[in-house]
């Protein structure tokens, strides 16, 4: 099957039984991430409008983040 989008497949077949997803923010970035184990997490899509964010490489998707800060309101 061919799947064309702009959001990631795992948000497009999320399941949530599979996927621990949150809203984080991270150094004034707001990003979804998978959550892992110990305080780990993944990040899976920056959520910023600032163009120099998604460049940042800190803030790439398939990044880990340690010591996961609480939920972005």
């Amino acid at each position: 099957m061919i799947y064309y989008s702009t959001i990631p497949i795992e948000m497009a077949f999320y399941r949530p039984d599979e996927l621990k997803l949150k809203q984080i923010q991270v150094d004034g970035v707001k990003m979804i991430v998978h959550e892992g184990e110990e305080g780990e997490a993944t990040i899976v899509q920056v959520l910023s409008g600032d163009p120099g964010h998604f460049l940042d490489p800190r803030f790439q998707p398939g990044n880990t983040i340690k010591n996961v800060p609480t939920v972005a309101e």
